[in-house]
């Protein structure tokens, strides 16, 4: 494909285009999920709610099934950045139009930013391991001085790494997964030989596996799967990535999918599962009701502990946050203006977006839970993938005409850009989804529901916004096409 005239909507980041960017192997996407693997348990062991009265079999079921709901409908979206070497923001054109993707990838971008600070707070802990040993002040005070040096010199490193592009994520986390890997497995024998606790949780009152087990671990399923959301949408970008070679025009260039659901799904579940088994044991083993970072409890008295806890830490949590949020919130902004905003200068904005979040939530006294903000994404993060996956399966039968995702007046035009059907869906099922969400702390009836009778539906939101988006968007396109009598492939839905 060759860059379109109109350049107001394509750029070279966002053509699918043959770059040694763009040939990531399965083994660079299981080093990815490695590190996010990581910091994922992390975060769901430390929140996960009633996890004290649960097996650790039923705690891995729990993570096992939040795994498979987010990642199918996310694998449905990513197959069109397999098959035709589509970023998340462009391939959201086709359902939402040309313009109207600015959307959902604004607020994809949001998003982002805010779990880029979030996740930023891991690594700041982490160097604040290695440093205050060796007297170096990390003490934060008020203003930017309430970022810290740790928070910076830990922004430097994410900055270093993707100022060169993809590859550099790919490169960094080929080294990084080797690392947790031993890390972990050092850990795990050192708990098992050192540990005072049993190795897994062994609850005194569990709740069996009946009815009870089903009702008690319902907030646990949502919490995980909320946080599981925050990277669902960000699989068809990294999955893009392993596109290269494989673009043939409009009928794109190859089995689409398909090696990726054999060669990553898979290993992605097992090596989750293992990381959440050996995060477990860790933990378990000497302070099984704390809520400290992974590591840190296990590796206390191990004699170059809190070194190896730092290393593994830091390596972690700067993968994960590219991966996870730089990477897609880089494509999101270049999207919205891509004459002006290349991939490297969209991380840049995007990691200084989400410094600039971190400081106002530390200089008010603004922070908002990471359980709070992760239900209130799941939700639209939801409608959106419902909407794609509908119009990507359902209505356009998986076939697409990418040049057309770059031009004015094309197939994916709609009116003047946009496609209200698409922002109509979102608007709806994001409402439904999110509504029932507590208030942040700082307003007015602070962790009551937005919209009282909604409250019952914010634990699902991830379902709630697949099932009402995708089913309106369905209703309201499938009508229009049928009256119009348009072809599943490359016609305007208006």
């Amino acid at each position: 494909m060759t860059l379109p005239p109109d350049t107001r909507y394509s750029n070279a980041d966002l053509l699918p285009a043959a770059s040694p960017e763009f040939r990531w192997r399965r083994r660079d996407f299981a080093a990815v999920w490695v590190c996010v693997s990581w910091s994922l348990a992390s975060l769901i062991l430390a929140g996960m709610p009633g996890r004290e009265s649960f097996t650790w079999p039923q705690i891995l079921l729990i993570c096992l099934v939040a795994q498979f709901v987010v990642l199918l409908p996310s694998l449905l979206v990513e197959h069109a950045g397999d098959r035709y070497g589509l970023p998340f923001a462009v391939f959201a054109r086709s359902a939402f139009g040309v313009r109207g993707a600015a959307l959902p990838a604004l607020l994809r971008f949001a998003s982002a930013c805010v779990w880029f600070a979030f996740q930023a707070d891991l690594g700041v802990y982490a160097i604040t391991l290695l440093a205050e040993p060796i007297g170096i002040e990390t003490d934060t005070g008020s203003g930017f001085d309430a970022l810290g040096l740790p928070y910076l010199a830990f922004l430097a490193l994410q900055l270093w790494i993707i100022s060169r592009g993809p590859r550099g994520l790919r490169r960094f986390a080929d080294r990084a997964a080797p690392v947790l890997m031993l890390g972990l497995a050092v850990t795990f024998l050192w708990a098992a030989v050192n540990g005072d606790g049993p190795m897994l949780p062994e609850p005194e009152r569990a709740v069996g596996w009946g009815a009870d087990f089903w009702l008690a671990a319902a907030p646990a399923f949502a919490q995980t799967t909320a946080l599981f959301a925050a990277l669902g949408l960000s699989v068809p970008d990294l999955m893009h990535l392993g596109s290269g070679g494989r673009r043939g025009g409009e009928e794109g260039g190859g089995p689409g999918g398909a090696r990726t659901t054999a060669g990553v799904v898979l290993p992605f579940l097992l090596t989750g599962m293992f990381l959440f088994t050996m995060a477990l044991a860790s933990r378990t083993s000497y302070d099984p009701s704390g809520d400290g970072f992974l590591t840190t409890h296990a590796l206390e008295e191990m004699p170059g502990g809190t070194v190896l806890a730092a290393v593994i830490l830091v390596s972690a949590t700067l993968c994960s946050n590219l991966a996870m949020n730089l990477v897609p919130a880089a494509y999101d902004l270049s999207s919205t203006a891509p004459s002006r905003i290349g991939f490297r200068l969209g991380a840049v904005l995007a990691a200084l977006t989400g410094t600039g979040m971190l400081w106002w939530a530390r200089s008010s006294g603004s922070e908002y839970e990471v359980s709070a903000w992760a239900n209130l994404t799941e939700g639209f993060f939801g409608t959106v993938a419902g909407i794609l996956v509908v119009e990507y399966w359902i209505v356009r039968r998986t076939r697409l005409l990418p040049d057309e995702l770059y031009r004015a007046g094309g197939a994916y035009w709609y009116a003047g850009g946009w496609n209200w059907r698409a922002a109509v869906a979102l608007l709806v099922g994001g409402a439904l989804a999110v509504g029932g969400s507590p208030a942040p702390p700082n307003q007015k009836g602070a962790g009551e529901p937005l919209v009282s009778f909604l409250a019952p539906l914010d634990d699902f939101g991830w379902v709630v916004g697949i099932v009402v988006s995708g089913g309106l968007y369905a209703a309201l396109t499938l009508r229009a096409r049928a009256a119009a009598g348009a072809s599943p492939a490359g016609s305007d839905a208006a």
